[in-house]
């Protein structure tokens, strides 16, 4: 049995934390036209839940941002989506004013599109706690997250990051490093494991990405990390394996390692 959440919360009828591992599919469209084409493939392929990555379209404002919404949400029915509109300097596709972006991330929290949004721990407080306060309001599942694309950090560092994440407030603790050495994904695998068991009422997503770090997006859910991303179209970050291929291993692994 894999270490789960001592309270998983349920999110249009998936449990977020259960025994049932969990597969998000990213939608990385620039405009509507392949916002329609990448959500009809990614609902077809009956993810668990859709990450819509905002921060790939061409229009920011919080009027094309929930328009997108309207459509996407159309689009994929019960499907539980995360808003992401990502910070440059954490992955994001292009530069935003933070005053702005905070704009357009409030904009479609308050719209009732979305299930989830997806946030920087780096932003500060001053940013996180009125969006954190804001999803409250609107029964929006709050994901802060934490992604490192140079590195692996300490143990102790990453999970000193897990621990502000919930002290500030997440429904969710997402991590994301790259390895430099396959100790380094043995290493997240094992500050997976020690955060569930320190923070057990804490969903977490951790990953290991890249090609070296392949094996978290399929066996992490064995080590307490939640959910992981799968491709549909187009992948939103290196490391991630087609959703088909992903489910199969990890159903396997989960058989076999129970």
């Amino acid at each position: 049995m894999r270490p789960c959440v001592e309270a998983p919360f349920s999110v249009r009828g998936r449990l977020y934390g259960g025994a049932q591992p969990l597969f998000c599919v990213p939608l990385v469209a620039q405009d509507l036209d392949q916002l329609k084409i990448q959500a009809e493939i990614a609902r077809d392929l009956k993810p668990d839940l859709i990450e819509w990555r905002a921060d790939f379209s061409q229009d920011l404002t919080p009027a094309g941002l929930i328009q997108a919404a309207k459509l996407l949400r159309s689009l994929v029915g019960d499907i539980p989506v995360i808003y992401t509109l990502r910070i440059k300097t954490e992955g994001g596709a292009q530069e935003m004013a933070q005053d702005a972006r905070k704009e357009s991330i409030e904009a479609v929290i308050a719209s009732g599109l979305v299930d989830l949004v997806d946030f920087e721990l780096c932003n500060g407080p001053e940013f996180c706690q009125p969006v954190i306060q804001l999803a409250r309001k609107h029964g929006t599942r709050v994901i802060l997250s934490c992604h490192d694309f140079k590195a692996t950090p300490p143990n102790e560092v990453l999970l000193g990051t897990i621990g502000a994440m919930k002290h500030a407030g997440a429904d969710v603790a997402k991590v994301a490093v790259m390895p430099q050495q396959p100790g380094d994904v043995l290493r997240l695998l094992q500050v997976t494991l020690e955060a569930r068991r320190i923070f057990p009422d804490l969903p977490l997503v951790t990953m290991s990405m890249g090609a070296l770090g392949s094996i978290t997006r399929v066996a992490g859910f064995l080590y307490g990390s939640d959910m992981a991303f799968a491709v549909g179209k187009e992948s939103s970050a290196p490391g991630q394996i087609p959703l088909a291929d992903a489910r199969v291993m990890t159903e396997l692994l989960v058989r076999y390692g129970a």
